[in-house]
């Protein structure tokens, strides 16, 4: 029995990205035993042969899992949980792996093993990018809920690690809520359950290619703890409007990421930026704008 099994979706069409996230992942994952779950709905068959035959070479147990979803909101999250119900999972941990987020460090899952082996944790990973709410805020705002859940006290489902057991205690989907796997964090982070999310916060992010700045992006490219890296959105065909500006200024990373099979080079500070966290209502100001299109004060 592996001690973590990770579950990575797969969109048909997106191999190089899921190339380099496996291939990042045995280079960096030498000391913890796993096997590898890909979940997915469209690829063909024998898609995925070549790379499950490089598992095979590091000898790490890796399997193709087709399951049947219908199109619509959630889709994500619904994929994990047919995942989750097909497998039977026997692992004590389960690791939720986006195909576009990998690790470019050694030791960043034995550092994570570690944050969820500390009294009152219930899931380390990376964490969201943005800054939590002020305790003075208005809890009926939108910002206010949307803060809640989108900032460092909360894990993401790129790149989270869990007790397995735990989460079926939960008797919560990563369908559930306001986005995928929100509702699993919030009900550790409930007051019967009482239990942090800990994990790597942003580092760091590519230099601009226009006049956004740098600052403001938690969406492209981004790097956690200088461990893991996440490029977001890779799985989405097609971009328009704000999200378009956000590629044109950042998305030039992910021809470089292809090319050299990994993300590591962005731990030059010549080609990235540093995070300072000096500005985070304006970060989160841009969050609301850009990502959902509210107004901070709508109700």
């Amino acid at each position: 029995m592996s001690l973590v099994s990770v579950f990575t979706c797969y969109r048909s069409g997106t191999r190089p990205m899921m190339e380099v996230c496996a291939r990042s992942f045995m280079r960096y994952t030498d000391e913890v035993d796993y096997k590898f779950v890909i979940v997915t709905r469209d690829a063909k068959e024998n898609e995925l042969e070549s790379l499950l035959m490089e598992f095979m070479d590091f000898s790490v147990p890796a399997y193709v899992m087709h399951v049947d979803v219908p199109d619509g909101p959630g889709i994500h999250g619904r994929m994990l949980d047919k995942a989750m119900e097909m497998s039977q999972v026997r692992s004590p941990f389960i690791l939720t792996l986006d195909s576009d987020c990998f690790p470019i460090a050694d030791g960043w899952l034995t550092e994570l093993f570690e944050m969820l082996g500390c009294a009152g944790v219930g899931s380390a990973g990376i964490l969201h990018p943005w800054s939590p709410p002020p305790d003075d805020m208005d809890h009926k705002l939108i910002e206010w809920r949307i803060r809640r859940q989108h900032c460092w006290e909360t894990t993401h489902v790129a790149c989270q690690l869990m007790h397995y057991d735990l989460l079926k205690a939960t008797k919560t989907g990563f369908a559930d809520g306001d986005d995928t796997g929100l509702a699993i964090v919030e009900r550790f982070k409930h007051q019967d359950i009482g239990l942090k999310c800990v994990g790597f916060k942003p580092s760091r992010c590519p230099q601009s290619k226009t006049d956004f700045d740098p600052e403001l992006n938690r969406y492209v490219g981004v790097v956690y703890g200088d461990k893991v890296y996440h490029h977001g959105g890779y799985t989405r065909i097609t971009q328009d409007g704000d999200a378009q500006w956000l590629f044109q200024s950042f998305g030039w990373v992910i021809e470089r990421v292809l090319d050299e099979g990994g993300a590591e080079w962005l731990l030059d500070d010549e080609v990235s930026h540093r995070y300072t966290f000096d500005r985070e209502d304006e970060v989160f100001a841009d969050k609301m704008k850009r990502t959902f299109g509210l107004r901070v004060s709508e109700r």
